[in-house]
């Protein structure tokens, strides 16, 4: 008896659909920006970008059954470049705490924007956590010990926020970088260009995984500003 080529086929599940998306929303963001110019769409694309990777996170959570992290890049003197505006995501070795598998190869922010840490306080409070971590990376070499440091937001392995993380706000905003007040031989992030200070846009995390958009730049209110 010769049996239906429909009864191979498997359709995809919910989790590996949240992933699709995920990537998705990252490559239409990239074609948006590459047809429009100014900081403003730079900014626009970045909000997309950056919601398509927490939806891609929390899918991996999920699919992996596994504590996944969306990680910000944040060394003072390794790569500059990367410096806020380089998001990955990553899960943990379901058998060793602490030791954690890159997911993807990570993303950059389109030129000229980046996550302000500052600004995604709330109430003087910030719910961005920040670590030094080893990982690894697909076909890559491993990172010597000692890890670089990124600002994190963690998932559950049930794809929802972690205790503490909850509504935590993501800011995004235009700025340069320039050599560090510090004197040491690296850059930092500027964000008091007069010209750029409104150029800014936030999301917020919720505790389900999904991201709520905040465009009003009044409603993003810098710590200094306060």
């Amino acid at each position: 008896m010769i049996k239906s080529r429909r009864q191979h086929l498997t359709g995809f599940t919910l989790v590996e659909l949240l992933v699709v998306i995920g990537i998705i929303l990252i490559a239409s963001s990239v074609v948006l920006l590459n047809t429009s110019g100014g900081s403003g769409s730079a900014l626009s694309a970045s909000q997309r970008i950056v919601s398509g990777i927490a939806q891609g996170a929390r899918g991996q959570a999920i699919l992996k059954g596994a504590t996944t992290r969306l990680i910000i890049y944040s060394d003072n003197n390794i790569d500059d470049d990367k410096k806020l505006r380089f998001f990955g995501i990553i899960y943990e070795d379901e058998n060793t705490q602490n030791n954690w598998y890159a997911a993807t190869q990570g993303t950059y922010l389109p030129d000229g924007i980046f996550f302000d840490p500052d600004a995604s306080q709330r109430n003087g409070s910030s719910l961005w956590s920040k670590s030094t971590m080893n990982i690894e990376y697909p076909r890559l070499t491993p990172q010597p010990l000692g890890g670089d440091e990124y600002y994190y937001y963690e998932f559950e392995s049930n794809g929802t926020t972690a205790t503490g993380f909850q509504n935590a706000w993501l800011v995004l905003r235009a700025g340069a970088l320039k050599p560090s007040s510090s004197g040491a031989d690296n850059l930092e992030v500027n964000f008091e260009d007069e010209q750029l200070k409104g150029l800014k846009s936030a999301l917020i995390l919720r505790r389900s995984g999904t991201t709520t958009k905040v465009n009003d730049p009044e409603l993003i209110t810098v710590k200094d500003e306060e």
